[in-house]
């Protein structure tokens, strides 16, 4: 069984330092050594970051707020990360940055949404496109439902938008 990484750093991207002197902060979320950063939606003037520590330095409220709202970030990325876990996800960085930028995502179902789209593409022709084009959509759908029924021995795919890539069985 391969071992799995899995890091949560901050870190100051002081290339956009504002007009006030704030800084904003970012997280690196680093699982088995593939890395994303998220913009976190908070500032702290540079002079007052302790890199090492990863936390605003000094005693007013300020820095007092930005490091609750580290703990509180840091906290919602390991919850992200359990839920996906417990779903029976890899729970990898993209997963949990997909999810973190987008909660309230749900489940769509990609080939529901393809037969969608093909049947708006064939209300086009003659207008937009060719029935030959159609025609290309509609045997996209068919081999993917031929593909996902021989591989995964299943009817239905499930494509979750908070991974990008992974594909759960129904």
């Amino acid at each position: 069984m391969e071992r799995k990484r899995f890091g949560v750093t901050y870190f100051l991207r002081k290339a956009r330092t504002n007009k006030a002197g704030l800084t904003p902060i970012l997280a690196r979320i680093t699982t088995n050594g593939i890395s994303k950063e998220i913009y976190i939606q908070c500032s702290v003037p540079a002079d007052k970051w302790n890199q090492s520590k990863e936390r605003a330095t000094g005693k007013d409220k300020l820095c007092q707020q930005v490091n609750s709202y580290l703990d509180e970030y840091r906290a919602r990325i390991l919850a992200v990360r359990q839920e996906l876990i417990a779903k029976g996800y890899e729970g990898n960085c993209i997963q949990i940055k997909e999810r973190l930028q987008n909660p309230s995502t749900l489940s769509i179902m990609f080939v529901a949404e393809l037969e969608k789209y093909c049947n708006k593409r064939q209300t086009e022709v003659g207008v937009r496109i060719t029935q030959l084009t159609a025609n290309k959509y509609h045997r996209v759908l068919r081999y993917l439902k031929e593909y996902v029924a021989a591989h995964y021995k299943k009817n239905v795919v499930t494509y979750r938008p908070i991974c990008g890539y992974i594909f759960q069985l129904a």
